[in-house]
């Protein structure tokens, strides 16, 4: 019974980190003058939509391959594991760390479209989040807050307004995942304003940190 919670505690430890690189990595698209978050595909499809209505070939080509990218990491994800003896845990901190390279040579100049902005994010952050899913039995994103927030919330209200401290694991856990996440944010903000797109290759340590944990726990798939 301990070694299990043992187990589940360093999983959680993880996921923490990973969230922490998530928002590290999240905001290049925010930065780089596009002002979308990259890490989730709604508003890439609404752009689908409202290009297609208008007719514009060109940026529906764009936005349709964004799209296109994101579906190939879910696919990855779900393909590799049932087929291959790789693990896509190590795979998508290799992604993430080759998506901070690729970061780092956007030009600042903004003379690509923008949409191409969105364009590591849609990749990496699809397969990250398909790979470091939560942990202690709770489903949690570690590349955007909307639903940790909710349910953080939720938690917090069973806990201190409901009487119900049952639900004190998933409050701390998902306030944490909340945490490492905006700290990412923060870190990678910072590092941008002094380093421009070069301080995204200062995701790489927080990578590494993670891959510790990993090789650490080997049994944690």
């Amino acid at each position: 019974m301990d070694s299990d919670l043992s187990a589940q505690n360093r999983e959680a430890h993880i996921h923490y980190i990973v969230a922490f690189i998530g928002g590290f990595l999240g905001i290049f698209p925010v930065v780089n003058a596009v002002h979308l978050l990259g890490s989730a595909q709604t508003s890439n499809l609404i752009d689908i939509v409202l290009a297609s209505l208008r007719a514009d070939w060109s940026s529906l080509s764009l936005h349709a391959f964004g799209a296109f990218l994101y579906v190939l990491a879910v696919f990855l994800v779900t393909f590799l594991p049932k087929h291959t003896r790789l693990n896509v845990k190590w795979l998508a901190l290799l992604v993430d760390a080759a998506c901070a390279f690729v970061m780092w040579r956007f030009p600042l100049e903004r003379n690509l479209p923008l949409t191409m902005y969105l364009y590591p994010t849609f990749f990496a952050m699809a397969f990250q989040w398909c790979s470091f899913k939560g942990a202690y039995g709770f489903t949690s994103s570690t590349i955007f807050s909307t639903n940790n927030l909710r349910q953080f919330v939720s938690a917090l209200t069973e806990v201190f307004c409901n009487g119900d401290r049952s639900f004190s694991l998933k409050a701390k856990f998902f306030g944490l995942t909340l945490l490492g996440f905006h700290l990412g944010v923060a870190a990678s903000g910072i590092l941008w304003h002094f380093f421009g797109n070069g301080g995204f290759l200062f995701a790489l340590a927080p990578i590494f940190v993670a891959a510790v944990f990993l090789l650490r726990n080997p049994v944690i798939k």
